[in-house]
């Protein structure tokens, strides 16, 4: 059985990176079991003042942070090992 990965996308309407980022994410759906909630940073201020310049921001498993440009390459390592080319990780404490 394949654990499934919690995956938050931050996105809003008309980024053409974060339309490039969910066809990299479907193209991995038979490898990976996923659980995907997107978030419209449009929605919220806060975040829309956090990530406006950096979207699409998949966090992966509370833990992983992709930015900008996500292809199935960086992606997948990331579900495999648990970090990517363009990543941080996020400290326990949350800060």
């Amino acid at each position: 059985m394949l654990k499934t990965h919690s995956i938050i996308l931050y996105t809003k309407p008309g980024c053409h990176l974060c339309e490039a980022a969910k066809a990299a994410l479907d193209s991995l759906r038979g490898e990976f079991e996923v659980s995907l909630e997107e978030v419209n940073i449009n929605d919220d201020p806060a975040l829309f003042e956090k990530y406006q310049y950096l979207i699409p921001v998949m966090i992966i498993d509370e833990k992983t942070v992709l930015e900008a440009r996500i292809d199935a390459r960086k992606l997948r390592r990331a579900l495999q090992v648990g970090y990517g080319p363009t990543y941080h990780i996020i400290p326990k404490n949350g800060k």
